[in-house]
């Protein structure tokens, strides 16, 4: 937990100058000294509003996992009888904030070893809250009609979804790309929707094959 409840500009300032960081350079070769000589200011400036690193991560993942709340929600709000594009718009957004917290499923499995408070919380949200909100969002698209399959069908797609969202962001060539969001967003999008096609009602499949091919990549990511 930080020392600060009340956040002050200097809160913010380390948080988001730690994020850029541990984006650019990867979370294992940036330290707090790194992080207060980037921003100017003293290591006691930096301890006297979180505690250790770890401290700091915490608190990138609580803003994390509250944006994929938040979109997870919007998304329970629409529906796919209004607009297919509303929904991919929404999945353009999602990549787009999972790329502005990439360090985040880049680096999760050696931020485990060293953050039990870190993975007592993915535990809590990513692998409870948000995985059952996607499989809720999957089986009332297959209610609505749009998506077609039995019970274990769907929540197997779910989460299959799931784990290709998130490692989309996490494949290393990804990680290496200075690529803006929106071509990052842009290219996951159309692996995603690729990857739900074969699930796509009959109803359906005319707008979503019209909104495939609206969606050309930007530029090309480099090759596996």
């Amino acid at each position: 937990m930080s020392r600060k409840e009340s956040k002050s500009p200097t809160f913010d300032r380390i948080v988001e100058a730690s994020l850029q960081l541990f984006n650019q350079q990867g979370e294992r070769s940036v330290t707090t000294n790194h992080i207060a000589r980037y921003l100017n200011i003293s290591t006691g400036n930096l301890y006297y509003h979180f505690a250790c690193k770890e401290d700091i991560i915490n608190e990138l993942y609580r803003r994390y996992s509250k944006g994929m709340a938040d979109y997870l929600n919007a998304a329970g709000e629409l529906s796919v009888n209004a607009s297919i594009e509303g929904l991919v718009s929404l999945l353009e957004k999602v990549l787009r904030h999972l790329w502005t917290f990439r360090f985040i499923p880049q680096s999760i499995s050696s931020l485990f070893s060293v953050n039990q408070s870190l993975r007592e919380s993915y535990s809590k949200i990513e692998a409870g809250l948000i995985s059952r909100g996607v499989e809720k969002l999957f089986f009332k698209l297959r209610d609505q009609g749009m998506l077609e399959g039995d019970d274990v069908q769907i929540g197997f797609l779910a989460r299959n979804f799931q784990l290709l969202q998130t490692g989309w962001i996490a494949r290393p060539d990804i990680a290496r790309c200075p690529q803006e969001a929106q071509v990052v967003a842009r290219e996951g999008c159309l692996s995603l929707l690729y990857f739900l096609a074969p699930y796509v009602s009959s109803r359906f499949r005319q707008p979503f094959e019209r909104v495939l091919a609206s969606m050309a990549p930007l530029q090309a990511l480099p090759a596996v």
